[in-house]
C-alpha cells in the first residue's frame, strides 16, 4: 500500500528534527520498559498497514543509538517481519531491546544516522506492496517505495553519507540493478539512477559501492556517484565461490562471506584483481552453517573490529573476535527462545 504524502512526511519531518535536537545537546532518551524485552515494543496489528508505536513514544534521538546497537531484519518464517534491537554486548538467551513489525517478510539491513534503519522488503508480488522502507530506531515507519517491478525481490541495502538509499534487486525476466534513491524517497519514488549489477551491498566512507556478486563470484567495486565499475576482486586465489554478502570496517579493509563454503574472508583495503584474503574465518567451530544465498547477513564494528553475521539456519546471530582466524568459535553468540529472533537474514550496526 502506498502511504499518504502527508502522513510520511510529518513522521519524517519529526523524526528528523528529533535527531537535530539530539545532536544539539538534547538529553539521552529513555524508553519505558516492555514486559521481558526491557525496553519499547512495537507490532503492527493484524489488517494493519503501518507499524504500531506504544502511546507515548519519545522521538527524541530516533537516530542516533545512545549505546551500540545490533539491528537484525527477521524474515519470521512466513509469520511476518520485524527488525529486533540487541546491545551490542548482548549474549546468550537474551530479549530484544525493541522490537519493530514490517510491512513484508525482509531480507537485507542497513543503518544511517541520518536517514535511521533501511531495509530491504524481499519479494515483490503486486502493485503497491514496499520494496524498501526505513524507520527510525524508536519503530516510527518513515518512508517506504513501492514502485518497483512486479514481481520482483529486493535483497540488500545500503546508505552512503550523504543519506541516499542503495537498494538492491533481482528483476523479472532475470534482470538485476542497484537502484540508488535520493534521501527520504517515498512512495513511488523513481530512482535518481541505477547500476547494473546486484547482491549483497556495502558503502565505505569514501562512498565506494562493494558489490557482492555471487553469480560472477567476484565484489564489484563503484566508484562514488558512478554506475561504471572501478575495480573488482575476484579469480581462483579469493576462494570466492558465491558471495553473498559483504561489510567495510574503519579501516576499509572488505570482508565477504561465501555462503557455498560457509567462509569469511577478509581482503584488504584497496585489493583488487585475483588475490588471496589476508585471513578466512570458517570450520566446525565457527557455526557458519544453513546459509543460503542472501541468507547470512554480515556487518563489522568500527569501534571494535568484532564481526557480527545472523544465521537463519540457527536462529542465531555470531560474533566472531576482530582478530578471529582459522577455525575460531565466535565470542558472542545471541540465540534461544527468550530473543525471538525467527530466520535473520541480515545484520547491521548502529554505532
Amino acid at each position: 500500500m502506498k502511504l499518504p504524502h502527508y502522513v510520511a512526511g510529518v513522521s519524517l519531518g519529526l523524526a528528523l528534527a528529533a535527531c537535530s535536537g539530539a545532536q544539539n545537546g538534547a538529553t539521552s532518551m529513555t524508553l519505558p520498559s516492555a514486559p521481558g524485552a526491557g525496553g519499547i515494543t512495537h507490532y503492527s496489528a493484524p489488517g494493519s498497514s503501518t507499524p504500531n508505536a506504544d502511546k507515548g513514544q519519545q522521538l527524541t534521538g530516533a537516530h542516533k543509538a545512545t549505546t551500540a546497537l545490533i539491528l537484525v531484519v527477521n524474515e519470521g518464517a512466513g509469520t511476518g517481519g520485524t527488525i529486533s534491537e540487541f546491545a551490542e554486548t548482548a549474549n546468550g538467551n537474551v530479549a530484544p531491546s525493541s522490537v519493530i513489525s514490517t510491512h513484508t517478510q525482509p531480507f537485507g539491513i542497513a543503518f544511517s544516522s541520518k536517514e535511521g534503519i533501511g531495509i530491504a522488503d524481499g519479494n515483490i508480488n503486486s502493485s503497491g506492496e514496499f520494496g524498501a522502507e526505513t524507520f527510525s530506531l524508536t519503530g516510527d515507519f518513515l518512508t517506504g517505495i513501492s514502485c518497483f517491478p512486479k514481481p520482483s525481490s529486493t535483497r540488500g541495502v545500503a546508505f552512503d553519507s550523504a543519506g541516499q538509499l542503495f537498494v538492491s534487486a533481482f528483476l523479472p525476466e532475470g534482470g538485476r540493478a542497484i537502484d540508488v534513491f535520493k534521501p527520504g524517497a517515498n512512495n513511488c519514488a523513481k530512482p535518481k539512477r541505477t547500476i547494473p549489477d546486484v547482491g549483497g551491498v556495502a558503502i565505505d566512507s569514501n562512498n565506494l559501492l562493494y558489490v557482492a556478486n555471487s553469480t560472477t563470484a567476484t565484489i564489484d567495486v563503484f566508484p562514488s556517484g558512478s554506475g561504471a565499475m572501478e575495480a573488482q576482486i575476484g579469480g581462483t586465489n579469493t576462494g570466492l565461490v558465491a558471495p553473498g554478502t559483504v561489510a567495510v570496517d574503519a579501516s576499509l579493509n572488505v570482508y565477504v562471506l561465501d555462503t557455498k563454503t560457509a567462509t569469511i574472508s577478509e581482503f584488504a583495503a584497496g585489493a583488487t584483481g585475483n588475490v588471496a584474503p589476508i585471513r578466512t574465518i570458517s570450520g566446525s567451530n565457527t557455526g557458519l552453517s544453513g546459509g543460503n544465498g542472501f541468507s547470512f547477513g554480515l556487518s563489522v564494528s568500527k569501534r571494535s573490529g568484532e564481526i557480527f553475521v545472523s544465521n537463519p539456519g540457527s536462529n542465531a546471530i555470531l560474533g566472531f573476535a576482530a582478530n578471529a582466524t582459522g577455525n575460531a568459535a565466535p565470542i558472542q553468540m545471541i540465540a534461544g527462545s527468550a530473543t525471538r529472533l525467527s530466520d535473520p537474514l541480515g545484520v547491521a550496526l548502529a554505532e
